[in-house]
């Protein structure tokens, strides 16, 4: 278990070095499919290719497979590495092994591609878990092969969610400031992690937050008056809980660099969704964002083509 986010990524296609480009859509690039362009690179991509040095961040690609016709599935594994250290059992505290600085903790990823038989957009979704976000430094290493792989067609990677509409329209109803709880022991310094901690705000019974506050809780200052706290560290994460038409969502402030708000697929309390509830869910999302384009995603192009793994 663990707690999982999602990122979406958005792909539209136009004439390189045109002023007044015309769009391609993404399942007749000149002539070529994305759907087949991606799967023919990926299933070549070697570990060379996929760990990044730079970042001490280990990704593998495991397996690549068609999930449904337009649909593309990749199990990927990403951890960090780069110090030794000593791995504990949190239940007991008692050292059960040592990791060397080369050696990395790996979690498995999963992203998906859909490319829609007709339209002019295809959506890059990918999972971010404790371990990393193996999807991103695929979908950076494509942009860069993409890049060089044709002379007639530029590919721009935009990153969307549906959150926007969301902060737009819906109703926040709980701010979650969660960060590392430290020991009430003396003995044990200031510096002992005992867990993550969490504060929790909620308006009065019946009552909403104003629409506004979402912006505000990008400032510190609003944040710790909000749940109640003198001083908040710089790792702690912000979660939002938002109610729209009737459904309720979590999502994930991000950082400076990242989307805006990512939704949350699983809590750290609740498994990992299965790979059908995963793709039903990212389905659901591409079906909105076609809808908020004009366009729209057909159910046949994401129904499985053969049953999913693990169920």
């Amino acid at each position: 278990m663990g707690r999982r986010v999602l990122t979406v990524y958005e792909l539209s296609f136009h004439e390189k070095h045109k002023r007044n480009a015309a769009s391609f859509a993404p399942a007749d690039l000149d002539g070529e499919d994305l759907l087949k362009i991606f799967e023919t690179w990926v299933k070549n991509l070697t570990t060379a290719e996929t760990h990044n040095e730079g970042r001490q961040t280990w990704v593998s690609v495991d397996d690549v497979s068609l999930y449904a016709p337009r649909v593309l599935l990749l199990d990927l594994r990403v951890g960090a590495y780069g110090e030794a250290g000593e791995l504990v059992d949190v239940d007991t505290g008692e050292p059960v092994g040592t990791i060397a600085d080369n050696q990395a903790p790996t979690g498995s990823n999963r992203a998906l591609l859909f490319v829609p038989e007709t339209g002019e957009r295809a959506y890059f979704l990918s999972e971010e878990s404790s371990r990393g976000q193996a999807g991103g430094r695929i979908r950076e290493l494509f942009r860069s092969y993409f890049s060089r792989y044709t002379d007639k067609v530029t590919m721009v990677m935009t990153a969307v969610t549906e959150s926007e509409v969301w902060a737009e329209a819906a109703e926040l109803t709980e701010v979650e400031v969660r960060m590392e709880g430290k020991s009430v022991d003396v003995a044990d310094g200031p510096h002992v992690q005992v867990g993550k901690v969490s504060y929790v705000a909620r308006p009065q019974r019946g009552k909403r937050f104003s629409r506004r506050l979402l912006k505000d809780l990008k400032d510190e200052k609003t944040l710790k008056r909000i749940v109640s706290v003198a001083d908040l560290p710089e790792d702690h994460r912000v979660w939002v809980t938002m109610e729209h038409d009737g459904r309720t969502k979590k999502f994930e402030l991000g950082t400076e660099g990242a989307p805006a708000i990512r939704e949350v697929l699983n809590e750290t309390t609740e498994p990992t969704l299965e790979t059908s509830e995963l793709v039903v869910k990212c389905t659901e999302r591409v079906t909105n964002l076609c809808e908020r384009r004009g366009a729209a995603w057909e159910a046949s192009w994401s129904r499985p083509t053969r049953p999913s793994r693990g169920e």
